[in-house]
Formats: C-alpha cells, structure tokens, sequence
C-alpha cells in the first residue's frame, strides 16, 4: 500500500501514514450519540426558586441558569474575568461560549473542554463548524447548535474567546469504572442519566453519567461523572495509546506527547470526557471531522475497532490532565 509522509499545523512532526486501499466497514452505535428530543413547546424555565450548588456562595433562578445570553457562574473566584463573548455572546444565534462550555472551559460530555485548548487549534475548530468541514456521525443529526453559533460570532470574538480559554487549566472529573454490568440508565437531553437500581450488561458500551443530574443540569463545573466501561479498557487502551494501532505512527503519544498534555498546537487530550472522546474517534473515523487538522487522525481511527475506541478513550479520561483546587467547602 501507498505510504505518505504527512507534516501540517496540527502535528508538529512529520509521521508516515499507511493509507489503506479500501477502508474497512464501519457501523456507527447509536448508543455513543444519546439523543432525546426536547418538549415541544420547552416549558418555561421557573424565575422564582433560587438553586444552589456545593461549595458555592450565589443562587440563581432555573431562568438564570438556562439563559445563554448572561450565562450563570457559581464560582467567580475562580477564573479570570469573563470576556464578552464568553459571558454574554452576540444576538441573535451566538451564543455565549460559556453557556455549553462553561466559565471555566470544563465542558461538559455533551460538548468539548475549552480549558487549555491551544487558542490557535481552538480558532480552526470554530472555523470548521461554520465552513461545515467539522459535522457529527450522530445518526440523528449531523449538525448542532455549535454550527448556528460559529456563524453567529465574528473571527475577533472567537479569538479572544480561545485567549482566555487556553490559559486556564483543565481538570479530570471523571472516575472511569470497568464493569460487566453497568446501572441501567436513561436518555436525558444528549446524555445518560441514571435510571433505577436495576443492571444489565455492558455490552461493549461506553456510558458516562452524572453523579446527579440535578447539578449537572444547573451546569455545575464540579458535579463528578462515572463512566462505565468494559472489563480491561484501562490496560487496552493504555498500551493502543502507546504503541498505536498499526505502530508507533498511529500512537496517540507520538503527537499529543508522552503523557497527553498536547505539544504546540496539538491538543492535549488526557483527562477529558471518555464519552466526547469517544464520538470524536468516530467522527474522524467516518469523515464527519474533514478539516485540514482531521487528517493526521485518519489513520488511527481507521484501524480503530469500536472495541478499540472504548478502550482508548477510557485511557485517556482516566489520566490526570493538570491540578486545579476544587471549592472551598
């Protein structure tokens, strides 16, 4: 087969790929994309209960909370003020980026974490969702909010958006669990929520919940998730992160550096939500992800089993990314 040797901005070495003839068959799981339809009409968000969160001083309104033009933060302290776009956004369709990603960039598994995204990284990916080169494998719907507001901000907002994002740095809030059986859940929005005290198998699944979706839902920066995995994803997915799936040019060490903290403007990647790691294997699997920064993923995900994906994207959220103080309680 074909060899070439790829070198572009989103890799800072030059690695040969082996560019397979025919791609082999791949089916997309339903279950990595959880999908629940909103009610239609949304129901009115209450203005008069005031909510609250562990370790948090201030209360806001479900109202507060889910307006994505003034975006609530249950800790002030602990990031550097918001810029305009991030708080605030820009009417009618640009959102404020705060709103999905949160204050602190921590994301949440619906969406990517912003915290420590190289900002230049950070611009192209906002350029590849309003040029529509960057779309989902969700077989509901391959765009998304994110699209409408990438076309609803300007270049400069985007930018110091990316600023301030890129200084903070992320936090793991996962605790990855390798099970037979996992708690049975529900569809919730674009995640799982726990549902009952019953269990069923695993199944090969990757399934990542909120401790409570109660402050999950009140968009909490510091609510833990649980993500449920296989028996023996850790191990599988540490020595495919290593070695790579065809060898040391398809490794995730050989360009997101040895422990997954990112080098120049690759990403870092460990200690970020195995769920959204997990969909974004798939997409550069199946070319949703067609940027000019997708391509040196191809040849990993093209040699990625679903199996491999689970495992690899446990690994990976399993790591510790960097150390942030939780609030003071």
């Amino acid at each position: 087969m074909p060899r070439l040797t790829v070198a572009i901005a989103a890799c800072t070495v030059a690695i040969p790929f082996v560019l397979p003839a025919q791609r082999e068959p791949f089916a997309v799981p339903a279950w990595a994309f959880p999908f629940a339809a909103p009610l239609s009409p949304a129901p009115r968000p209450d203005s008069v209960l005031l909510h609250s969160v562990p370790g948090s001083s201030v209360r806001f309104t479900m109202k507060q909370v889910q307006n994505g033009f003034d975006i609530p933060d249950w800790f002030p302290r602990q990031h550097a003020p918001m810029p305009p776009s991030v708080q605030y956004g820009v009417r009618p369709d640009g959102r404020a980026c705060g709103y999905c990603h949160l204050p602190d960039g921590q994301g949440r598994p619906e969406n990517g974490t912003l915290a420590g995204l190289p900002v230049e990284y950070a611009v192209r990916q906002v350029r590849a969702f309003r040029d529509g080169t960057r779309v989902s494998a969700s077989p509901v719907a391959a765009t998304g909010p994110m699209h409408t507001v990438a076309k609803g901000v300007t270049d400069e907002q985007v930018r110091e958006a990316a600023v301030y994002y890129a200084r903070i740095r992320p936090t793991r809030r996962n605790v990855i669990r390798e099970v037979r059986q996992v708690p049975t859940t529900r569809i919730a929005g674009l995640l799982y929520a726990y549902d009952g005290n019953d269990t069923e198998p695993i199944a090969g699944r990757l399934i990542e919940v909120p401790e409570t979706l109660e402050r999950h839902d009140l968009r909490d920066p510091w609510v833990p998730y649980i993500t449920y995995v296989p028996e023996g994803s850790i191990p599988r997915g540490k020595r495919l992160a290593v070695r790579g799936p065809t060898g040391a040019a398809t490794a995730c060490t050989t360009c997101h550096g040895p422990r997954l903290l990112g080098v120049g403007d690759v990403p870092p990647i460990a200690g970020r939500s195995p769920s959204n790691m997990l969909r974004q294997l798939i997409n550069f699997r199946t070319r949703a992800r067609r940027d000019s920064t997708a391509l040196p993923m191809y040849a990993v995900s093209d040699a990625m089993s679903i199996d491999d994906m689970v495992a690899v994207s446990a690994y990976v959220g399993s790591l510790v990314p960097a150390a942030r103080r939780s609030p003071t309680r």
